[in-house]
């Protein structure tokens, strides 16, 4: 390979091994020089990952109970307790209490488009060179959260235009073995979100929304157990204020609220 700067493809063989040892080397010299492009495959390495696992059928045998992979143990039930309560506590002064924003109704738009798609036709694994693509158009510090300790997969990415809205959002969906369809959607140059978290129902769906710095974020969810969301949105909120990884107690958290939620299906 050339000493020009890497292609889509390049990269995308680079994070899965199967380049020649020099052009590995070569890679590695491009991703040194250039911090963009070292965090696009910092990332593109996070979402191979983490769609790895696929999406697990959730029907169950009659008297069949899901295997536990982990043992629960009292201290990681005692966490998980006090950041969901945490969570809820800070919901509870902002329901209802400000108007949906205008990016809002076409965010369930394109909840709902994917929604119907996802459960009339099983996705296919997110190809890796499309999100890399993705990210490189939206912006190369796109936060795309890994899920999987929620038990969600990430199955959907696409560069999308909301009613109402100026400019381009990313939409990203995700799948839970159990029904659940959750959309996080990011809206670039958003300043008149609020920075902290505010719920607006829409019949069984609830959305949260707030903004961090310049960017604007959208969580939607239908028919998803309270609690478990309530978690799920104040874990992102907190992670794109903080701009870093969950902690282990967290993730236990996640872990624990899936576990005792009821199945999103109807």
């Amino acid at each position: 390979m050339s000493a020009i700067r890497p292609s889509w493809q390049h990269l995308n063989a680079y994070v899965d091994g199967e380049l020649s040892a020099s052009d590995a080397a070569a890679v590695a010299r491009a991703l040194a020089d250039d911090n963009t492009l070292a965090e696009a495959v910092a990332t593109l390495s996070r979402l191979k990952a983490a769609t790895q696992e696929g999406v697990e059928p959730f029907a169950l045998a009659p008297g069949q109970r899901p295997k536990r992979r982990w043992r629960r143990a009292a201290v990681a039930a005692s966490v998980a307790a006090v950041l969901l309560v945490a969570a809820l506590a800070s919901l509870r002064p902002w329901l209802g209490q400000a108007s949906p924003p205008a990016a809002l109704a076409g965010a369930w738009q394109v909840h709902d488009t994917w929604a119907q798609d996802a459960t009339t036709s099983p996705p296919a694994p997110v190809d890796s060179g499309v999100m890399l693509a993705t990210l490189h158009r939206f912006g190369p510090q796109t936060y795309l959260p890994d899920l999987r300790d929620a038990r969600l997969t990430l199955s959907h990415l696409e560069i999308v235009r909301l009613a109402d809205t100026r400019g381009e959002a990313l939409h990203i969906g995700y799948l839970g073995n159990r029904g659940c369809q959750v959309s996080l959607i990011l809206l670039p140059g958003t300043a008149d979100l609020p920075v902290d978290l505010v719920r607006h129902d829409r019949g069984a769906g609830r959305g949260y929304v707030w903004r961090s710095g310049r960017r604007g974020y959208l969580l939607l969810a239908e028919r998803m157990d309270e609690a478990r969301l309530a978690l799920l949105a104040e874990t992102l909120h907190r992670a794109t204020q903080e701009r870093s990884p969950f902690d282990p107690e967290t993730r236990t958290a996640l872990r624990e609220s899936r576990e005792r939620s009821a199945p999103c299906l109807s």
